[in-house]
């Protein structure tokens, strides 16, 4: 089980390296709380999310959500956004959070512990982001703020 404590630091002394190279690519959140689930340590809710208000207190998080967003209730869909899901759970098993919409499983997404950022899940993140979201409707936001 990955630890989800949050340390005081995180997000605003430093940011991991792949941080940097997302060049605005994708957001950040706040996870403001934590939900101890046994076994399903990396499940999350979606109403436990800041939704980009980052001047909250809680462990910051990637928000993957509008590439990866789909709808749990119909499995048997294809859809880009469930392609990226299953992509990069395939790719780095135990280290995106499943997060459950407010509404239940009708949306579906991941979200990445900022602390779990490292240069692989980067490289990762950056293939199957660009091939999902085509260049001219990215998702941009200032890295610096």
């Amino acid at each position: 089980m990955i630890d989800d404590d949050y340390t005081l630091d995180e997000g605003r002394d430093w940011m991991p390296d792949g941080w940097w190279r997302l060049d605005g690519r994708i957001p950040l959140t706040v996870r403001q709380q934590r939900s101890d689930i046994p076994d399903l340590p990396l499940v999350a809710f979606g109403p436990q999310f800041s939704g980009g208000v980052l001047s909250v207190y809680g462990a910051r998080y990637l928000d993957l959500g509008h590439f990866t967003r789909w709808d749990a209730t119909r499995p048997w869909q294809t859809t880009a956004e469930r392609t990226a899901f299953d992509t990069l759970r395939a790719a780095h098993p135990d280290t995106f959070t499943t997060v459950v919409g407010g509404d239940g499983p009708t949306a579906v997404w991941l979200a990445l512990r900022l602390t779990r950022l490292t240069d692989p899940v980067t490289d990762t993140l950056l293939a199957v982001h660009d091939r999902t979201c085509p260049a001219g409707v990215h998702l941009w936001v200032d890295p610096t703020h």
